[in-house]
């Protein structure tokens, strides 16, 4: 059963860390977004 949880705990981390990469796309493409609406207008 020990496993199980050591398992349980690494997978945790790992789902953690890809769910604050994928935290810092959105935020990237949103200021991507931004900056071309920006220049559509001008």
């Amino acid at each position: 059963m020990e496993t199980f949880g050591i398992i349980g705990m690494i997978f945790g981390l790992g789902a953690m860390g890809i769910v604050y990469e994928l935290k810092k796309t959105v935020e990237t493409l949103k200021k991507d977004v931004e900056e071309l609406k920006e220049r559509a207008e001008k």
